[in-house]
């Protein structure tokens, strides 16, 4: 036989999930980070270091820290500067795409970032021009271009600091 079912915790049922968290951020994001990494040791440029620290001072891609900053300017303008990817980095990206995570050993992530974005590209195009949108159609090939140099930073980090090296291009939190 088996024991009764006991009820749930009354406050399990009425947990509110936009309430702000139990324990204190510092505690929460410290407790998610899979891995710990020394970003000093890293065979990575400063200014990528700098993204790096940055990225984990706000609790990881997440950014649980940062979203619960106040709302003040001064404060979130200066959590920005931690967060900035080297532009350097994004207009290799941008320029180069697939190639670009060749070079920095992020082939798998190219490939299927590829392989999304050529049938999609291809058949948005197909579809713009058809509708006598040639202009929007002959822009929608930079499409490709922009999905890489967004993609390229966060990537890299996953990459990186957080040892990803699946094939997924949008990581599951």
């Amino acid at each position: 036989m088996h024991p009764p079912l006991s009820p749930e915790p009354e406050s399990s049922v009425n947990h509110d999930p936009y309430a702000a968290p139990a324990a204190p951020i510092a505690v929460a994001v410290a407790s998610t980070s899979a891995v710990d990494i020394d970003i000093d040791t890293l065979q990575v440029s400063e200014r990528w270091k700098r993204y790096f620290a940055g990225i984990q001072r706000w609790g990881g891609l997440q950014l649980p820290a940062f979203k619960a900053l106040p709302r003040s300017v001064e404060k979130r303008r200066a959590a920005m500067k931690d967060i900035q990817p080297p532009a350097a980095s994004m207009v290799l990206a941008f320029v180069f795409g697939f190639f670009y995570y060749l070079a920095k050993g992020m082939w798998k992530k190219g490939l299927v970032l590829l392989a999304i974005l050529i049938p999609s590209i291809l058949v948005l195009s197909i579809v713009l021009y058809m509708i006598g949108g040639e202009a929007i159609a002959s822009m929608v090939n930079f499409l490709g271009s922009a999905v890489f140099c967004y993609m390229a930073p966060r990537d890299y980090y996953a990459f990186m600091v957080d040892g990803d090296r699946g094939w997924l291009p949008s990581r599951p939190f």
